[in-house]
């Protein structure tokens, strides 16, 4: 039987011969803000949908430039570029100079001085009523745009109803408390390092205190799945785009976003120590392949298929359960961590992540008390390890309620996923019943929910099916999903997209053996695609090559090999832009003239690397919540005595330029600050000036008085005008406070207000 045609604007179910799937609403509306038809067509291709960006020409030859360095340091090191043993360290920017290598130099001047330009016309995915409704969007600062919790659908919410939710959250005393005192994280990391200095190499060191800190951001995930309001109006409007205003009983899912917080690289540093314990705990399930690879063909008669849940597990951790924890798999695994790292400086280091997560919400400042943040990168790796812990006493209180043999299935048999349980349960319910109170026995702050069945059960994205005593495994969709994969019409590479359809059939044929089932999932499968505009034919391709692998092919774990000879050429994907990668390996001839890097570098060694344009969920959600309006930031002088900035620095919540176009402050900025454009204005003539700096305003302001000073020094025409018309003086003001630190970023910022303010100082 052939899929029903549907509009899912006004329907809730596929019907796919005797099975149904639920598709959920695309978007949510609990504001009260009304959306017009182009902003609901908008929102409705997904958060992955990327737009076709605008050609970016400096942000490529930034790229090549980054590329060229590559092959510098090749020929420089060669293979071997260090003995060191750093599990991290800071990227650095140094490239060995020019003149080593002739045929290098020749073939890094022709592709970095290679025509870059817009090589085609290309046509933009998204009509211009909908970039507009793009914009409109991103600027309304009276609702919140997030991501449900489960499923993908997009969830907008009124400014305020969103913060009084998560203040909900923040000010209930138990997990999380305001924090007024000052930062003393990065003293304590350092004072980590200086009391054991052979646990850390000087790399290691670096990359943990060295980098510019940002201060980490909390906001919740909409749990839609769990408001019954929001269920009633799904079931009540039937459509894609439904309407809820202020759910009472919606919550949040806490995240902290935190990429550059001061013990987020601690965190990523113990993640790469502590990991490979995780393999070595008997219920570690890596993925739904990996499950499924546990799953025995039969079981005994009478079995009973249950799974348990941890309530909220990462925050319900205490923090003395989590080091004991560590420590017990630090010193049972020690052949797996590299001796310099002393168990002592494990654990000091663990508890600095635990106890140092602080954030901001709304200009305030609060710290977590109990648990682990969810967003730190050795969160998961933490959790595994506590809940291991607990399972070697769940072993032994099994032992003495059972016997020794029950003890060994039940070590055999319980797998776990994170805070997901499963196992085949082959005694009775009283026992199963039994069994669940001591798991609830371990710990007083790690609870389990248990839910059970004799005929079917989900875990992870498989629904286990219990036959008599047969076992077999069948697709399973959350009540949440949307089924919003990525949009062909996505300006994504064309290979990732033709790819796609043989992904996700391979997956279904991997987990659905018995053919009818397979079949019907398949056609499920080709109708989902088909709403997100994939060709019929592609999909059919996909599933026809899926088909043809075994079941052995298809739940093989694949390892992946970490090649260092490859040297990728990483570009962010444009199609509006020259294939910069093609015009490098059309040129290899050149660099193969030198016999020293034809032995260095092979044509299969570079390769090509896409970066991804921003996505509807890059454009439209932030982690950075506030109410402040523009008119409450403003730039002060820093107020140290010492400091040669000050008397240049202009003050004040906005910039006037001389064309009378004015710019509000919208970030609180001083001398200090880093990671800035700024704009200079000549006290005579009062014409303007945009520049931008990833060091302090101060250090940029003494490069500028002294190139204004010695002629020798100028690298632009600016101070020469400073010099004769400013008499040696002049006024700066920072406009703007960039999110990333990366210089391509700033570049695009500096082009941005340039082209915007016109200044003529920028001219010359």
């Amino acid at each position: 039987m052939r899929p029903e045609q549907i509009d899912p604007r006004c329907e809730q179910t596929v019907l796919l011969d005797e099975h149904s799937v639920t598709i959920n609403p695309k978007i949510i509306n609990l504001s009260l803000r009304k959306f017009d038809e182009h902003e609901i067509s908008l929102l409705e291709k997904g958060f992955k949908f990327t737009p076709t960006p605008k050609p970016n020409i400096t942000e490529m030859k930034s790229d090549v430039q980054k590329f060229c360095r590559k092959l510098r340091l090749r020929e420089f090191f060669g293979y071997d570029t260090s003995t060191d043993n750093s599990l991290v360290r800071n990227k650095s920017n140094w490239a060995p100079n020019r003149g080593r290598d002739s045929h290098l130099d020749c073939f890094i001047d022709t592709i970095t001085k290679f025509p870059v330009t817009n090589s085609k016309n290309f046509k933009q995915n998204i009509s211009k009523a909908e970039q507009r409704a793009l914009e409109k969007l991103k600027q309304d600062e009276t609702i919140v745009i997030k991501e449900a919790d489960k499923g993908g659908a997009i969830v907008i919410m009124d400014k305020d109803y969103y913060r009084e939710k998560v203040l909900d959250q923040l000010n209930d005393g138990i997990f999380y408390k305001k924090h007024s005192g000052k930062k003393t994280v990065m003293k304590k990391i350092k004072h980590l390092i200086e009391h054991h200095p052979n646990s850390v190499t000087e790399k290691e060191a670096d990359y943990l205190c060295n980098f510019q800190i940002k201060d980490s951001n909390f906001y919740g995930l909409p749990k839609v799945h769990k408001s019954s309001e929001i269920i009633t109006a799904v079931e009540e409007q039937k459509c894609s785009y439904i309407e809820v205003h202020r759910p009472k009983d919606l919550k949040l899912r806490p995240i902290v976003a935190g990429p550059e917080s001061e013990t987020q690289r601690l965190s990523h540093f113990l993640d790469l120590i502590l990991k490979p314990i995780c393999e070595k705990i008997p219920s570690f399930v890596r993925d739904d392949m990996d499950f499924l690879n546990h799953i025995p063909p039969e079981v005994p008669d009478s079995t009973i298929l249950a799974s348990f849940d941890v309530t909220s597990l990462y925050t319900n951790i205490p923090h003395d359960l989590g080091l004991t924890a560590a420590n017990f798999w630090i010193e049972k695994h020690r052949d797996l961590v590299d001796r310099r790292f002393k168990t002592d400086f494990l654990l000091s280091a663990l508890q600095i992540v635990l106890e140092g997560n602080t954030f901001n919400f709304d200009g305030q400042t609060y710290e977590q008390m109990k648990g682990t943040a969810m967003g730190t990168k050795v969160a998961p790796t933490y959790a595994n390890l506590v809940m291991g812990y607990l399972e070697y006493k769940l072993y032994e209180k099994v032992k003495d309620e059972f016997d020794d043999d029950f003890k060994q299935y039940i070590l055999e048999q319980w797998k776990r996923f994170l805070d997901d349980c499963f196992i085949f349960w082959k005694k009775s319910k009283e026992d199963l019943h039994l069994f669940h109170s001591i798991l609830n026995s371990l710990h007083e702050s790690i609870q389990f929910t248990m839910d059970t069945n004799d005929k079917e059960l989900p875990f992870l994205d498989i629904l286990v099916k219990l036959s008599g005593t047969k076992i077999t495994t069948d697709i399973y969709y959350k009540n949440t999903d949307t089924h919003q994969y990525l949009n062909f019409n996505s300006c994504h590479p064309s290979h990732i997209k033709r790819n796609i359809p043989y992904c996700m059939a391979r997956r279904v044929c991997a987990i659905v053996i018995e053919e009818e089932i397979r079949n019907t999932r398949l056609h499920e499968l080709k109708s989902f695609l088909m709403n997100q505009q994939y060709p019929r034919k592609l999909i059919e391709d996909g599933i026809r090559k899926a088909k043809e692998l075994s079941v052995e092919q298809l739940r093989q774990t694949k390892t992946k090999n970490a090649d260092s000879t490859t040297i990728p050429l990483v570009t962010t994907h444009n199609p509006g832009l020259t294939d910069i990668y093609g015009v490098a390996k059309s040129n290899l001839p050149i660099l193969f003239q030198s016999e020293k890097m034809k032995q260095l570098v092979k044509a299969e060694d570079i390769i090509k690397s896409r970066r991804q344009p921003r996505n509807l969920k890059k454009y439209l959600t932030r982690a950075k919540f506030e109410t402040k309006e523009s008119s409450d930031f403003s730039v002060e002088k820093c107020g140290d005595s010492r400091c040669g900035t000050c008397y240049f620095l202009e003050t004040g919540k906005t910039k006037t330029f001389k064309n009378g176009k004015i710019f509000h402050i919208r970030s609180n900025m001083t001398c200090k600050s880093r990671n800035l454009i700024y704009c200079i204005t000549c006290p005579t003539c009062d014409e303007n000036y945009i520049g931008q700096t990833g060091n302090s305003l101060c250090e940029r302001v003494r490069v500028h008085k002294q190139q204004i000073k010695h002629p020798h020094t100028r690298q632009i025409p600016l101070s020469e005008h400073l010099d004769i018309c400013g008499a040696g003086s002049f006024k700066i003001i920072p406009i703007y406070k960039c999110r990333s630190d990366d210089s391509v970023s700033r570049l695009q910022m500096e082009r941005y207000f340039t082209q915007l303010f016109r200044p003529k100082l920028n001219e010359r």
